[in-house]
């Protein structure tokens, strides 16, 4: 698989897919522009042997999935300003009435 890390939390996955399904995928990618987009791949690469979501290396600055960036985030394996872009647009990602809260994750 090219995705080393994975986004568990069901109400994070769906507040995720909410901003990719408005294009945030590309407006994330143009916000944090294509250099910032390059040295996440690059730690990620040094760290496990491929690009973020198997990204290949011809699509420069390229932002496949904001569920993997934001996995390598919230885990603490590559803090990253893709996820920190997705973080602020989610309205409720940790409901407290869901089985996932803020004080469960590494932020």
């Amino acid at each position: 698989m090219p995705t080393s890390f994975w986004v568990t939390c069901p109400s994070l996955v769906a507040a995720i897919s909410r901003v990719e399904s408005t294009g945030g995928v590309q407006e994330a990618r143009e916000a944090v522009g294509d250099a910032v987009v390059e040295e996440t791949h690059s730690e990620h690469r040094s760290r496990y042997g491929t690009r973020v979501a198997g990204v290949r290396d011809e699509a420069r600055g390229s932002v496949k999935c904001l569920h993997a960036f934001t996995a390598l985030h919230v885990s603490g394996a590559v803090p990253n300003p893709v996820a920190e872009w997705t973080l602020r647009r989610l309205e409720s990602p940790y409901p407290e009435d869901r089985c996932c809260s803020a004080e469960d994750t590494n932020e």
